[in-house]
């Protein structure tokens, strides 16, 4: 194979890779809140979310009134696009004593889809949380909102993302802290592209 055909080559599988990290998208919150809102007791009235510029995962994070949590989300979500195929992270740490659960969402035209809820009660350091965005972990949410999309319709172009809080920690105790909230690639497409690479290399070995 000659020099130029195996820099052509390597130039390819770059580009794929990198189409898929352009996929991704992580809020690091490091030079604000952005238009982040914080959802908190009765009837689920929209607080402020409190922007932090030490102590986040490394440096800045978001949090808000140290009760009530109900949720933290955003309706800007264009960073994000397409979600298809993607995984949602988010790093969380609870800065008092309590017991709760949390949750992915994401939704479009008032339908909601959520993943299985996670404990918080023992994010007393970062923790990282994820859920990949297909049928088989997010479902729709039939307690809120009247849509009934499908998953894939909300996933091509979601207008609300964010995390749900449940347990005592909806009810009035402890103070979560959020960081690093977005998507990356599914785990499993990377290692098929890393392995994809691999066997051109190899090929290439084979036929000089």
């Amino acid at each position: 194979m000659k020099r130029a055909t195996i820099v052509a080559v390597v130039v390819a599988v770059s580009l794929v890779l990198a189409g898929s990290a352009m996929a991704a998208y992580i809020e690091t919150f490091d030079s604000g809140k952005d238009s982040w809102n914080y959802g908190y007791g009765t009837g689920f009235a929209i607080g402020t979310t409190t922007w932090n510029a030490t102590g986040g995962n490394p440096t800045a994070h978001i949090s808000g009134v140290a009760q009530n949590l109900y949720a933290v989300w955003t309706y800007t979500t264009t960073p994000y696009g397409d979600m298809t195929g993607l995984t949602m992270t988010v790093d969380t740490k609870v800065d008092s004593a309590t017991v709760g659960n949390a949750q992915f969402y994401v939704g479009r035209n008032n339908t909601y889809y959520v993943d299985g809820a996670w404990s918080v009660g023992a994010d007393t350091t970062w923790t990282t949380h994820t859920a990949v965005l297909d049928t088989s972990n997010f479902t729709r949410w039939t307690q809120g909102g009247a849509g009934t999309e499908s998953l894939a319709y909300v996933l091509a172009a979601p207008d609300d993302i964010g995390v749900f809080f449940g347990g005592s920690v909806a009810s009035g105790a402890g103070n979560v802290l959020v960081d690093n909230f977005g998507t990356v690639p599914e785990p499993a497409t990377l290692a098929l592209l890393a392995l994809g690479g691999v066997g051109l290399l190899a090929r290439r070995r084979r036929v000089k």
